[in-house]
């Protein structure tokens, strides 16, 4: 069992997880990526999925559920004390890598017309929750071919650059991570 969540007709923003999920994104799996206990203070993911602004299954292959029977402690059982689910069994988080709440990844992705015409074409990510300084790694894919680069780093946010003036067809996915021992 998972949290697996999708959009509805917007982006979503998740500060207490540093997070946005920009629309469209189906079926996103929130629980590999962050921690029970992250999931569980995260009262905006609660707000946006009980408001139906994102949808959300227990299962990628699974139905929808309810907006009103969603409750963050529904991963509870994967953090028991003893047993398989303890603690020490779980896969490694993001919050594990980066050594806590502040240096939590951020992650995204930039729709194909989000990016400026001109030469090279570029678009601006901004982070929901800023990085405490600009000592972070930018990790930039795409569905179009390109030699992508980040410019213009700061705490808030960076620039994704395609080096390249040809229109893009796909979307462009991003991770910030924070150096923790620079």
């Amino acid at each position: 069992m998972g949290l697996y969540v999708s959009t509805t007709g917007t982006d979503v923003s998740i500060p207490e997880l540093g997070f946005t999920l920009v629309h469209p994104s189906t079926d996103y799996a929130l629980s590999d990526q962050f921690s029970v206990e992250d999931i569980q203070g995260a009262s905006t993911l609660t707000t946006v999925i009980r408001d139906g602004t994102l949808t959300w299954k227990k299962t990628s292959g699974g139905s929808t559920e309810a907006a009103t029977d969603y409750d963050p402690d529904l991963l509870e059982a994967d953090t028991l004390n003893t047993g398989p689910g303890a603690k020490g069994d779980r896969a490694v988080t993001f919050k594990d890598l980066t050594g806590g709440a502040t240096a939590v990844p951020k992650s995204g992705i930039v729709a194909s017309g989000s990016f400026a015409p001109g030469n090279p074409r570029t678009a601006a990510v901004v982070f929901a929750t800023a990085f405490v300084d600009n000592n972070y790694t930018v990790i930039i894919s795409g569905t179009d071919k390109r030699t992508w680069s980040s410019e213009s780093k700061t705490s808030a946010g960076f620039t994704i650059n395609s080096n390249a003036s040809q229109e893009l067809t796909g979307n462009v996915y991003w991770m910030a991570e924070y150096e923790t021992n620079p």
